[in-house]
């Protein structure tokens, strides 16, 4: 593994995944140039001499080309690029607004494509890689949960073929299928079906009763953002990265995915009945 000072791009830097992220590749030397939309968040971060902060909206083509605009000022070239911003929205898909699909789309695939595109001649004079923060559910989908899991596996197109582009250019792109993690976004998930949804008024209020005491489950048995951390550190240094990294994945989950279609459907139909 390369233990070489990198300066490292990170996207929603300032809470959750993104921090442990900051916190961790600043702790093993690298530079850090953190981004969120949370400018005061990223205030917290000014302290330290190896992280600069730029507030960012991944969303927003003239904030990110603001942020481009600045930090290419001060640096010529990135080493690596994580993105890592990202929300959540959950509910049954025939009863949420576009509204609400619209929002979580442009930031967890829209938002992610405006960064790498932006940042790329920066990340191309070093031959840097680029490290996306996907999640277990890019895999496979549950009932309630196709928002996310929509922007998931268009993240994992978004890496596979960015990957097989970029490989001509000896440039690594990296993915990492997430498990539950103990951050903000999972406490937003519970909250997402257990106060956000009318449950008496949905067609689906027992669905959503077992959803809610699965995410109960999940706040329990979710790994700490450090562990995240640590795995895109080597995914950043490693000479040879994986194309892949699953990071603390639930083993039933993962058994799913290799189940015929129909087999999956009559045991989650079973299960969340």
């Amino acid at each position: 593994m390369h233990n070489k000072s990198k300066t490292v791009l990170v996207t929603g830097a300032a809470s959750g995944i993104g921090l442990a992220i900051t916190n961790f590749l600043v702790e093993k030397g690298d530079h850090v140039i953190a981004t969120d939309i949370n400018e005061k968040a990223l205030q917290i971060l000014n302290s330290n001499d190896s992280i600069t902060t730029y507030k960012m909206d991944v969303t927003n083509t003239e904030s990110v080309a603001t942020a481009f605009e600045q930090i290419s000022e001060k640096f010529t070239a990135v080493d690596g690029l994580v993105n890592n911003a990202g929300m959540f929205v959950g509910g049954p898909l025939v009863e949420l607004s576009t509204e609400d699909i619209e929002k979580i789309i442009s930031v967890n695939v829209i938002g992610v494509f405006n960064v790498t595109k932006a940042f790329f001649p920066l990340l191309y004079h070093t031959k840097g890689r680029i490290v996306n923060i996907g999640s277990e559910t890019g895999r496979i989908s549950f009932p309630l949960n196709g928002p996310y899991s929509m922007t998931k596996f268009a993240l994992e197109a978004f890496s596979d073929s960015l990957r097989r582009e970029l490989m001509f250019l000896d440039m690594p792109v990296v993915h990492l299928q997430v498990g539950a993690v103990k951050t903000e976004l999972l406490a937003r998930t519970y909250a997402c079906y257990a106060e956000d949804i009318d449950i008496e008024k949905s067609l689906f209020g027992n669905l959503l009763e077992q959803v809610i005491k699965t995410c109960e489950k999940e706040k329990d048995k979710g790994t700490e953002p450090r562990t995240i951390a640590k795995v895109v550190y080597k995914a950043l240094h490693k000479r040879r990265p994986k194309i892949r990294y699953r990071v603390k994945n639930d083993k039933m989950r993962r058994m799913l995915e290799f189940l015929p279609t129909s087999l999956v459907d009559i045991a989650m139909k079973k299960v969340l009945k």
